[in-house]
């Protein structure tokens, strides 16, 4: 019989059974038969790893067939492989959504700052801010539904994994700004404003 780790690696995350399955799109039962040590299928340990971030052959303390095991080797080599294709993608794509958005921002800015110049600076603040809330909005839903449903069609062995759980350090730049690419923009918009406002002083 084979001898899994998921129950170790659950706890030192401090999750439960129920948090796991969650995490996994899997039920608790599924959860519970693993950790007693059932076998259950490949794409069902890919999702439990996927969860755990860590590659499936972590999932084993143990593997009694030798065919087996080459085949969650095998798996995990790919599924790696798969993690740093998606990674990349994800960087490269988020990084042309801020530019485009950035593109945008630019030229309708100065249209809404020459519309609003017969009002007040807090009227032209304002249309920015929803602009600027409404391509955020619309980026975000592009980057967290679409481009993970894409992503998990292309690399199937990554399917459903979070890239960065809070908790954990990042890797480099470039991953923490992947994550947290929106600050960029209230706070470019704010200098913006501070800007404009005292030139019309």
């Amino acid at each position: 019989m084979n001898k899994y780790r998921v129950a170790e690696l659950r706890k030192k995350r401090g999750w439960t059974q129920e948090v796991l399955a969650e995490k996994a799109n899997i039920t608790v039962r599924t959860i519970q038969r693993i950790e007693n040590g059932t076998d259950v299928s490949l794409d069902t340990l890919a999702s439990i790893s996927n969860a755990l971030l860590v590659p499936v052959s972590e999932l084993f303390e143990s593997i009694e067939e030798e065919a087996k095991e080459v085949e969650i080797m095998d798996m995990s080599k790919e599924q790696l492989i798969q993690l740093k294709y998606r990674k990349t993608i994800t960087v490269s794509i988020t990084l042309l959504v801020i530019a485009a958005i950035l593109l945008v921002m630019s030229i309708l800015g100065v249209e809404i700052n020459e519309l609003a110049s017969g009002y007040n600076i807090t009227l032209s603040w304002l249309a920015w801010v929803s602009l600027l809330l409404l391509l955020i909005g619309l980026a975000n839903y592009y980057l967290g539904v679409k481009l993970n449903e894409m992503l998990d069609q292309k690399y199937p062995l990554t399917k459903g994994i979070k890239l960065k759980e809070k908790k954990e350090r990042f890797e480099n730049f470039w991953q923490f700004f992947s994550i947290y690419w929106w600050m960029i923009f209230p706070i470019f918009g704010f200098i913006t404003w501070f800007i404009s406002f005292f030139n019309n002083l």
